[in-house]
């Protein structure tokens, strides 16, 4: 059990960053004997390293995200370039595409399982920043 929990620690400890001026706003329909879709729309001023969205309430136990699922997402940017990934049911880096000022990246039946870690998608500027983020997006169960 140690070998798992540090195996998934290293895998998800790659991931650092910082987010400033972040707001979200979701809703969910499912719950209790249903798998939840979720609805999320967000926005942050600026963004730099790599940093995870995660869909719905992160310090409610009942909002923790497992299984597989859909993801539609729209993402842009008003100034930097990022690319953006998740993960699949192996636990493997998922590319979804880039995103930058003049083009925005839309993300269509991508295939994600959040593999204990509650983020949805990740925003990864490198060494650069990105400013005014906004995205919207939605995950079902499958």
């Amino acid at each position: 059990m140690l070998v798992l929990a540090l195996c998934a620690a290293l895998l998800f400890g790659c991931e650092g960053g910082t987010i400033s001026n972040h707001s979200q706003s979701c809703s969910s329909t499912g719950g209790l004997l249903s798998e939840r879709t979720v609805t999320c729309s967000g926005q942050a001023q600026s963004l730099s390293g790599s940093v995870g969205i995660e869909f719905g309430d992160p310090d409610e136990e009942e909002e923790e995200l497992s299984g597989t699922y859909r993801l539609d997402a729209e993402i842009s940017v008003e100034s930097g370039e990022a690319r953006v990934y998740s993960y699949d049911a192996d636990g493997e880096r998922l590319p979804l595409g880039s995103v930058s000022a003049n083009a925005p990246l839309r993300v269509e039946d991508a295939i994600i399982d959040p593999f204990g870690d509650s983020s949805v998608f990740f925003v990864d500027a490198g060494e650069g920043k990105v400013g005014n983020l906004r995205y919207e997006g939605k995950i079902e169960p499958i």
